[in-house]
């Protein structure tokens, strides 16, 4: 919220590190919660490769099956001509046509026959086919499950995860709150703007001078001086965060 009168900059760090130490809570859970759901990239590709195998099987079973109707098709026209051939020579008017008929008849029957043993033989392949895609149902039913199983932990994680973060959100509305409007905008900017949301480094005193907390740059003396006066924000010639002074060392964060 804005305030009547701009505070010192030195009696805003406070309230910018308690800000800063929310976001970084955030960014970690953000992370965390896009990084979450790769768990199931396992489970997933397992799933992906019995269902493929699954597929390819019953690709089989109707592959066959097909065949079947087909050759079932050519036996009933062999069966059908058998008939008629029978009815023909039921009226035939000599014994030589008589014969003749027959002949044809037998030749249909054995056509027929011949077919009958195939339709046997495929039937054969498709109970083994038929097996072998059951088997591969139970095996992608078996991935299914357990993809179902871990995916029941991920979402309970991201639930969990969702849940601090609407914590969170609230606490970071109730510390920005405390923050002048004019220092929360160049806070919020640089906290954009930086890969670990870290807007804030600390300038540390060593055997060989003042140093930037985020990105070890030297920070001169006349800094130092702006910085301890605490009227105005000084900003990292390198990492562009804005300095405090703190006398305990800090992690050097990603530019």
């Amino acid at each position: 919220m804005d305030h009547p009168q701009k505070p010192l900059m030195k009696a805003q760090i406070p309230q910018l590190k308690l800000l800063q130490d929310i976001d970084k809570q955030v960014f970690r859970w953000t992370k965390e919660r896009r990084d979450k759901p790769r768990a199931l990239d396992a489970a997933e590709k397992e799933v992906a490769a019995k269902k493929a195998e699954f597929d390819a099987r019953s690709k089989d079973v109707e592959a066959v099956k097909k065949e079947v109707a087909k050759r079932e098709e050519d036996l009933k026209e062999r069966e059908e001509r058998r008939k008629r051939l029978e009815a023909q020579r039921d009226q035939s008017k000599s014994n030589k046509e008589y014969q003749g008929y027959n002949f044809e008849i037998a030749a249909a029957k054995a056509e027929g026959g011949k077919i009958e043993e195939e339709i046997l033989k495929m039937m054969n392949a498709v109970e083994e086919a038929a097996a072998k895609e059951g088997e591969a149902k139970a095996v992608l039913d078996q991935a299914a499950a357990k993809h179902g199983e871990a995916k029941k932990v991920v979402d309970a994680e991201l639930a969990k995860i969702d849940e601090e973060m609407r914590t969170l959100r609230d606490r970071r509305a109730a510390a920005a709150a405390e923050v002048h409007a004019d220092y929360l905008k160049m806070y919020d900017r640089i906290h954009k703007a930086k890969v670990d949301a870290v807007a804030l480094a600390a300038a540390i005193k060593e055997a060989d001078g003042w140093h930037c907390g985020g990105c070890r740059m030297d920070v001169n003396f006349q800094e130092v001086n702006v910085i301890m006066k605490g009227k105005d924000p000084v900003i990292c010639r390198s990492c562009s965060r804005i300095l405090y002074l703190d006398s305990q060392p800090q992690a050097v964060p990603a530019k």
